[in-house]
C-alpha cells in the first residue's frame, strides 16, 4: 500500500509540474499570433477552479469512500489530459484547464488523508522524502527532452492511465485486509473487536476452567 501510494503521488504531481510548464505555451500556439493573453486573469481562474475542487472533495467523502474518490478522480484527470492533447481550439483548451485544476484541488486533500491511513507516522518523514525522487526523475525527464505541449499532454495522459491502474490495484488490495475499504464505517474500533474475540473466547474459557476447579475443590472438601 505505501508503494502503491508513492507512485501514484508521483504521478500525479509529475503530471501536474509539467502541466505547470506547459499551459502557457499550449494556448499560445493555438492563439493567433500577435494575440495578447490575459495570463493573470487565467491564473485567477486556475486559482478558483482549485477552490472549487476541494469543495467538491469536501461534499464527496460524506457519501463516497476516499479510496473511490481516488479513483474516479484519477480516471477523470486521465480524459481531461486526453482532452488537453487533441484540443483543436484554446476555448477547449481552457476548459480542460479549468477542470484539471479542479482535478488538484481534489487531489490534494484526497491523498492527504490516503497518506495518514497507509504512512506510518513514525516514517512517515523519511517515506515522504522518498516519494519525490520518482517525481523529481519525471519533472527532469519533461524539462530535458523538450517535448510539445502536445507531446508532453500524451505523456501526462499515460502517466495517469497507470496512476488509475495502481490505484484500483490500491483497492483491490486493500478489500482482502483490515482497512478504510472496509464497508464497516467505525473499521478501526471493528478490527480492534475482531482482534480482540479470541482473546476475550480464551479468557472465559480459562475463568470457566478455574470455576470448575473450585467447584471440584469445594466438593472434595465437603467430602473430607
Amino acid at each position: 500500500e505505501i508503494l502503491f501510494t508513492g507512485l501514484i503521488c508521483s504521478l500525479f504531481e509529475g503530471s501536474m509540474f509539467i502541466f505547470v510548464f506547459m499551459w502557457t505555451p499550449a494556448i499560445q500556439t493555438l492563439k493567433a499570433e500577435g494575440e495578447l493573453i490575459p495570463f493573470g486573469l487565467v491564473f485567477a481562474t486556475f486559482m478558483v477552479a482549485c477552490m472549487a475542487g476541494s469543495s467538491i472533495f469536501s461534499i464527496l467523502i460524506g457519501c463516497v469512500k476516499n479510496e473511490k474518490i481516488g479513483q474516479y478522480l484519477l480516471g477523470f484527470t486521465t480524459v481531461v489530459f486526453l482532452i488537453m492533447a487533441y484540443a483543436p481550439t484554446d476555448t477547449l483548451s481552457m476548459v480542460a484547464f479549468l477542470f484539471f485544476e479542479m482535478c488538484v484541488g481534489c487531489y490534494f486533500p484526497m491523498m492527504g488523508t490516503m497518506k495518514s491511513i497507509v504512512v506510518p507516522e513514525s516514517k512517515r518523514a523519511a517515506i515522504y522524502n522518498l516519494y519525490r525522487i520518482p517525481l523529481n526523475f519525471i519533472v527532469l525527464f519533461s524539462l530535458l527532452t523538450d517535448l510539445s505541449p502536445q507531446q508532453s499532454f500524451f505523456l501526462c495522459t499515460a502517466m495517469m492511465s497507470t496512476a488509475t491502474l495502481l490505484q484500483s490495484m490500491f483497492i483491490k488490495h486493500q478489500q482482502s485486509f483490515f482497512s478504510t475499504a472496509n464497508n464497516d464505517p467505525d473499521d478501526l474500533e471493528g478490527g480492534e473487536e475482531l482482534k480482540l474475540l479470541p482473546r476475550d473466547n480464551t479468557e472465559n474459557t480459562d475463568v470457566q476452567d478455574q470455576e470448575e476447579e473450585f467447584e471440584a475443590y469445594d466438593n472434595s472438601a465437603k467430602k473430607a
